[in-house]
C-alpha cells in the first residue's frame, strides 16, 4: 500500500535544508552548474563526462541543460525547496508551492551560478498549492540572468474529459525530466486526474522524487514545462522518504493564477 502525500508534503520541504544538499541515484555530481550556451555536442560531453547519461538519451540531455537553467532553490526560514523561474519582464519572478512561501514573505533564491538573492513574496493562490516571489529587478545582477532561462508552458486544459483525452493521446507515457534544484530523475508520463486532496486536476508521473525537489518542474522531451512538483506516493515499507509516483500542478493553472495576482496589483 502507499499513502498519499498532499500540497503539504513535508518530505519535499522542512526536510530541504539537509535533503536538498544530498545525492541521490540521478545526482549529477555538481553544484548546478550552468553551460550558458548549449548545444547537442555539448549536452552530450558534459553529461557523458558527469557519467550521468547513456549516448542515446542526448535528446533529454539537452532538456537536462536547458532545464536547470529555469530551476532555483528557494529558501524560506528552516526550509528548502525549488522553484522555477516563471518572468524575466520586471525582475524575476518564480513559481513554488504555497505551503513553502506562507511560512515568510521573504525568501532567498539561489540561482545556478551560486548567488543568492533575497526575493519578496508577492502572492500565492486561495486554492491551490502555489505561490510566487520576486527578486526585484534593481537587485538581478547581470551575470544572473545570463544563467537563468524562463521556463516555457505548455497551457493544457485540463477540465474537461475531452481536455485530459487530448493530453493523454499526445504526452501518455512520454518520457519526461524532473528536475529540483539539486537532484533530478527520468521517467513517464502516467495519467493526468483529478485529486480532491490538491483540489484540481493534477499531472502523474511515474518518476522518482525526494527532498527538495517540491517547487520543481516537469520538462518533457521538447523542453517545455509541463508542471510544477507539489507532492507523490511514499511506499509505506520505504526506507527512506522518496516518492515513486509524483503529483504535479498544470501550468495553467499556474498561468490563471499570475495573471490574477498582476490584475489585482493593477487594481
Amino acid at each position: 500500500m502507499k499513502k498519499s502525500l498532499c500540497g503539504l508534503w513535508s518530505i519535499l520541504t522542512v526536510l530541504g535544508v539537509v535533503g536538498i544538499l544530498s545525492g541521490q541515484r540521478y545526482d549529477c555530481g555538481e553544484q548546478f552548474a550552468v553551460n550558458p550556451c548549449v548545444t547537442e555536442r555539448t549536452a552530450v560531453s558534459t553529461a557523458n563526462a558527469a557519467g550521468v547519461w547513456e549516448m542515446e538519451d542526448m535528446r533529454m540531455q539537452v532538456v537536462y541543460q536547458l532545464a536547470k537553467r529555469s530551476v532555483v532553490k528557494l529558501i524560506v526560514k528552516d526550509a528548502a525547496a525549488s522553484g522555477i523561474i516563471w518572468n524575466t519582464e520586471d525582475g524575476i519572478v518564480i513559481v513554488s508551492n504555497r505551503h513553502l512561501l506562507m511560512k515568510d514573505v521573504k525568501a532567498e533564491v539561489v540561482f545556478g551560478n551560486g548567488e543568492t538573492l533575497s526575493a519578496d513574496v508577492i502572492g500565492y493562490s486561495q486554492q491551490y498549492d502555489i505561490g510566487f516571489v520576486r527578486v526585484p529587478e534593481e537587485f538581478v545582477t547581470n551575470s544572473v540572468l545570463r544563467e537563468v532561462y524562463e521556463a516555457v508552458p505548455v497551457l493544457y486544459e485540463t477540465e474537461t474529459e475531452d481536455a485530459k483525452a487530448v493530453f493523454e493521446q499526445k504526452y501518455l507515457e512520454k518520457r519526461v525530466l524532473q528536475m529540483g534544484a539539486a537532484h533530478f530523475s527520468v521517467g513517464t508520463i502516467h495519467a493526468l486526474k483529478y485529486m480532491p486532496l490538491f483540489n484540481t486536476t493534477i499531472l502523474e508521473t511515474a518518476c522518482y522524487s525526494k527532498a527538495g525537489m517540491s517547487g520543481g518542474g516537469v520538462f518533457g522531451e521538447d523542453g517545455m514545462f509541463l508542471g510544477m512538483i507539489s507532492g507523490g506516493d511514499v511506499p509505506e515499507d520505504a526506507a527512506e522518504r522518496e516518492a515513486e509516483i509524483t503529483y504535479s500542478i498544470p501550468p495553467v493553472l499556474i498561468a490563471a493564477e499570475y495573471e490574477n495576482l498582476e490584475r489585482d496589483k493593477v487594481e
